[in-house]
C-alpha cells in the first residue's frame, strides 16, 4: 500500500486521469443496467404537456453517478489520504446516502416537498457538525467579514438549501444541469490542487467523471437516462459542501494560492440556478402556487 501511495503521490497528474477515468468507467457501466431495469419493471417518466421528451425515459441516472464517483473517491481517498480525510469523506458520504435514498424514493414514488426540504435540512445540519466546516467570514463582501458561529451555522444551513434545490430546478434541460456541475466542480478542483488539497480534488475529479458520462446518456436519442432528484439533490449536496469547503479554506494558514472576491467568484459560478430559483418563485407566487 505504501508502495503504491507513494507512486501515486510522485504522478499526480496521471493520478487526477486515472480517477476521472475509473470514475467515469465505472458510471458507464451501470447506467446500461439502470436503463434496461427501468423500462423493464417500467419505472420510467411518461412525457406530458410539459415535458421535451417524447417516451418514457428512466429517470434514476443520479444512482449511477453516486456509484461511480463514491467508489472511487473511497479509493483514492483510503490510499492517500490520512485519517482526518477519511473521517471527513465518510461523514460526506453518509449524508449523502441519506439523500439518494429520499431521491430515489421521490423519483419511484413522489414525496411531498415539506419532507424532502426537512431531509435537506438534517443532512445540513449533521454535515455542518460531522465536518466542522461552515461559513465564518463574508470576505468583505457586503461590508461582513467575521461572522458568530450560531450565524455562521444558520447561513452555512441557508447555502446548503439554497444550492440543493436551486440545483434541483434546473435539470430539466438536457445537458444544463450536468454541464454546470462539471464547471463548479473544475473550479473547485483547481482551487484544491493548487494548494495541495489533493484529496478534495480528487473528489471533484471523481465527480466530474461520472457527470461526463451522465451526458453521454443523458443526450442520447435512443438511450437516454434523466439524473432525477436521485441526483440532482447528490450532486446538490456535494456541490454545496465543495464551495463551503472553499470558502472554508481561506482561513487556512497552508493556504498558498489565496483568491481574491472569493464569495463573488462563486456566486458568479451559482448566478444561474439561484436567478432561475428567483424566477420559479416569482412565477408561482403571481400564479398563487406555493413556491415550493
Amino acid at each position: 500500500m505504501e508502495t503504491l501511495a507513494s507512486f501515486l503521490q510522485n504522478y499526480l497528474p496521471l493520478t487526477f486521469i486515472a480517477v476521472f477515468l475509473i470514475s467515469y468507467t465505472i458510471a458507464a457501466s451501470v447506467f446500461p443496467v439502470i436503463i434496461y431495469l427501468s423500462h423493464l419493471k417500467k419505472l420510467t417518466k411518461k412525457p406530458n404537456s410539459r415535458s421535451s421528451h417524447k417516451s418514457a425515459v428512466p429517470t434514476l441516472g443520479g444512482l449511477a453517478i453516486f456509484i461511480g464517483l463514491s467508489i472511487t473517491s473511497s479509493l483514492i481517498t483510503i490510499i492517500l489520504g490520512d485519517k482526518t480525510e477519511i473521517s471527513e469523506l465518510l461523514s460526506v458520504f453518509v449524508t449523502t446516502t441519506i439523500l439518494l435514498f429520499v431521491g430515489i424514493k421521490d423519483d419511484l414514488m413522489e414525496i411531498s416537498s415539506i419532507r424532502k426540504f426537512l431531509t435537506q435540512l438534517i443532512v445540513s445540519l449533521l454535515l455542518i457538525g460531522l465536518t466542522g466546516h461552515y461559513i465564518t467570514d463574508f470576505h468583505g463582501l457586503l461590508g461582513i467579514n467575521f461572522i458568530p458561529k450560531e450565524l455562521g451555522v444558520m447561513f452555512t444551513v441557508f447555502v446548503y438549501l439554497l444550492i440543493i434545490n436551486a440545483y434541483n430546478l434546473i435539470d430539466g434541460i438536457d445537458g444544463l444541469a450536468s454541464g454546470l456541475a462539471i464547471l463548479i466542480f473544475g473550479f473547485c478542483a483547481c482551487f484544491f490542487i493548487d494548494n495541495s488539497h489533493c484529496i478534495d480534488g480528487f473528489i471533484c475529479v471523481a465527480s466530474i467523471g461520472g457527470l461526463v458520462s451522465f451526458s453521454r446518456y443523458n443526450l442520447s436519442g435512443s438511450r437516454k437516462v434523466f439524473m432525477g432528484d436521485t441526483g440532482s439533490m447528490v450532486i446538490g449536496l456535494l456541490l454545496s459542501y465543495q464551495i463551503i469547503s472553499l470558502l472554508s479554506s481561506q482561513h487556512i494558514n497552508d493556504i498558498d494560492y489565496q483568491i481574491s472576491n472569493m464569495p463573488v467568484r462563486v456566486l458568479c459560478l451559482l448566478s444561474y440556478p439561484l436567478f432561475d430559483t428567483l424566477r420559479v418563485f416569482i412565477i408561482r407566487i403571481k400564479n398563487k402556487k406555493s413556491p415550493f
